[in-house]
C-alpha cells in the first residue's frame, strides 16, 4: 500500500481558482485595489476575471516515511533530505511527509509575456498579480481540504512550507521535491536555479502524524519579511 493510499489521498487534485472573499482581503490585490484609481480598479477586475479564466489548476501529491531527523534535515525514504530548521522544528516527529506542487499552467503567463509585447504593462502587471493571489488560495484550498481527510483518519498536518522562503532558502530542495513528487504529468519543469515553470507553479511540504508541535497559523508568520512583504498574510504581528 502507498503512503497516498494508507491516508486516503489522491496523487491528483484539480483546483479551484474561485477567489473569495477572504483570499481578496489578505493579499496584495486588496491593498492595490484600495490605492488604485477607478479606471485601474476596473482594470484590475477585468484581469482577475480574465486569470481566472485563463488558470488551468492541478496539484499532484505524494507521500514518503519520515527515516529520522538530523540536525536541520528531515531525512526522507529514498535517501533524500529536507533541509529547514523549522521544517525539522514543526515535523520532527511527524510519521511522514506529504509533498505537493500545484500550477495554474502556462497560459497566465504567455498572456502576460503578450502584454508585455504589446507595451500594455498595467495589464500585464495586474494579471500577474492575479494569478499569483489564485494559486496561493487555490493551494490553501487543497490542503485544508487534505487536512480534512487525515483529520478523519485521526491524524494531522503541519501547515504547507516551502523552498525559497527566509525560512527555508535553500532552494535546492525545490528539486527534491520535485524529482520525488515528478509533476511533469502537469506540465511542471524545472530549471538549474530550482524556479519552476510555469510561474505560477509552488511546492509545499507538510509533516503528517500525531501529536505534532503546535504552530502559528500559516508560514507568513515565520518569514523575516513578513512586515515588508505584499503578500504577507502576518502583517499583524510586531
Amino acid at each position: 500500500m502507498s503512503g497516498l493510499d494508507m491516508y486516503g489521498l489522491n496523487h491528483y487534485y484539480k483546483l479551484n481558482v474561485e477567489l473569495a472573499e477572504r483570499d481578496i482581503s489578505t493579499a496584495r490585490w486588496d491593498t492595490l485595489f484600495k490605492t488604485s484609481t477607478s479606471s485601474s480598479r476596473a482594470l484590475m477586475k477585468e484581469m482577475l476575471r480574465e486569470a481566472q479564466l485563463l488558470a488551468r489548476a492541478e496539484a499532484v501529491c505524494r507521500v514518503l516515511p519520515v527515516l529520522g531527523v538530523s540536525g536541520n534535515k528531515i531525512v526522507l525514504e529514498e535517501g533524500r533530505a529536507l533541509t529547514s530548521s523549522l521544517l525539522v522544528r514543526l515535523a520532527g516527529n511527524a510519521r511522514s511527509m506529504l509533498l505537493i506542487i500545484c500550477t495554474l499552467g502556462h497560459t497566465i503567463d504567455k498572456r502576460v509575456e503578450e502584454y508585455n509585447r504589446r507595451g500594455l504593462a498595467a495589464r500585464a502587471y495586474f494579471l500577474d498579480v492575479a494569478g499569483t493571489c489564485i494559486i496561493e488560495a487555490a493551494a490553501r484550498r487543497l490542503v485544508e481540504e487534505i487536512k480534512g481527510q487525515l483529520r478523519a483518519r485521526g491524524l494531522e498536518a503541519t501547515i504547507p512550507l516551502g523552498p525559497g522562503h527566509s525560512y527555508w532558502e535553500n532552494l535546492k530542495d525545490q528539486r527534491v521535491i520535485y524529482e520525488l513528487v515528478n509533476p511533469s504529468t502537469i506540465g511542471v519543469s524545472i530549471l538549474e536555479s530550482g524556479i519552476m515553470l510555469p510561474r505560477k507553479s509552488l511546492s509545499m511540504a507538510l509533516g503528517i502524524g500525531r501529536g505534532l508541535p503546535p504552530s502559528a497559523e500559516n508560514h507568513c508568520y515565520y518569514c523575516s519579511i513578513r512586515q515588508k512583504c505584499p503578500l504577507s498574510r502576518a502583517r499583524d504581528l510586531p
